[in-house]
């Protein structure tokens, strides 16, 4: 017995100490996994960026020039030379009118003048052949009287030439209101009836591109535009013509204007255009990839890494380009890290390990 008691507490002792190492063996394995569970993401930090951003607007295209045509003279269609879609060069006879009472007038005209001028002509020669015979107050008087005759024989054939109408600038006929047989008034008294032609000048446009009043401090005479022409698959690269003096205030806009030429007529008034303004911000502003950014509900957040765990942190979006959105964020400095890569393997709360990515 002396000799067994011994053993016992010997072995007792033994296991005592097995079962104390146990537990901190376990705790050292639990350590290590719960490390090993974690998620490494590349992360990005803020920089201070300079933009640029496009400043794109819809468009209109009108003629430089456009002619509604009305006769300067009455009468009634006798023939239309031309029709919708011609094109017509500056002076081309377009429309010609008849006036059967002004002919008779004209004709009358004409023999008035021609006995005025016999009328002065004898009473010269008589006065000639014997002096002191005529008055002189009396060639005046034949002078006078011819001199009349003949500028309302002026005015009767001039009349008469506007029954010719012409094109008064040239274009291309837009409208034709007018048939052979309608009567027509001289456009010069009754200025409010339907026009006859329109012509349009289709090689000389003015584009006018309403942009909003925020960013008229981009825009200046001969600042850089380019116009997009999708129906044509056409781009311009030209420069501000003219901007206009005020703003309009119901749709707060500012009209900008280009001129520009199309020889070929192939850009059409009407036509849809794009113009494109290129605008740099004035201050250096916070700024992500863009692929940082995602949505939800309409809103743009990003995933910070705050203390090792992830936090969904909402944007202001001031403004992008291509690559980078220019941000703020309450409490976000130049310092915080946003996940760029490995975003959709975690979610807000989760502790992760940050790789910056270079």
């Amino acid at each position: 017995m002396k000799i067994f008691i011994p053993c016992i507490a010997f072995l007792s002792l033994l296991a005592l100490g097995s079962c104390e190492e146990k537990p901190h063996k376990d705790s050292n394995l639990s350590i290590d996994s719960n490390h090993s569970s974690k998620i490494t993401v590349e992360t990005v930090l803020p920089k201070m960026k300079m933009f640029q951003k496009e400043l794109k607007v819809v468009g209109t295209v009108d003629p430089l020039q456009q002619v509604d045509v009305l006769p300067l003279e009455s009468g009634s269609i006798k023939k239309v030379l031309v029709d919708i879609g011609d094109h017509v060069s500056k002076g081309e006879l377009l429309v010609i009118l008849e006036n059967p009472i002004l002919l008779r007038e004209v004709d009358a005209l004409k023999v008035e003048a021609a006995a005025a001028k016999k009328q002065l002509g004898r009473l010269q020669l008589a006065s000639k052949s014997a002096s002191g015979l005529i008055p002189d107050s009396d060639i005046d008087q034949a002078e006078a009287a011819s001199a009349r005759a003949s500028s309302s024989l002026a005015a009767g054939l001039d009349r008469l030439s506007f029954l010719e109408v012409k094109a008064p600038i040239s274009g291309v006929v837009t409208h034709r209101n007018i048939h052979p047989g309608a009567v027509v008034e001289n456009g010069l008294t009754a200025p409010n009836q339907m026009h006859m032609l329109t012509i349009v000048s289709c090689k000389d446009i003015r584009i006018k591109l309403p942009y909003p009043e925020r960013d008229m401090r981009f825009i200046y005479t001969g600042a850089e535009i380019t116009l997009h022409f999708p129906d044509l698959d056409k781009t311009i690269q030209t420069n501000v013509t003219r901007i206009a003096g005020s703003i309009d205030p119901g749709t707060r806009t500012l009209d900008v204007f280009v001129d520009i030429s199309s020889s070929d007529c192939k850009i059409r008034p009407g036509i849809y255009v794009e113009g494109a303004l290129t605008g740099g911000s004035q201050d250096s502003l916070l700024s992500l990839p863009s692929g940082v950014r995602f949505i939800e509900n309409g809103l743009p957040f990003a995933s910070a890494v705050i203390d090792g765990v992830v936090k969904k942190i909402p944007l202001t979006v001031l403004t992008e380009d291509k690559q980078n959105i220019a941000f703020s964020a309450k409490g976000i400095g130049q310092s915080n890290e946003f996940i760029i890569t490995g975003r959709n393997l975690v979610k807000e709360g989760d502790s992760v390990i940050t790789k910056l990515k270079k």
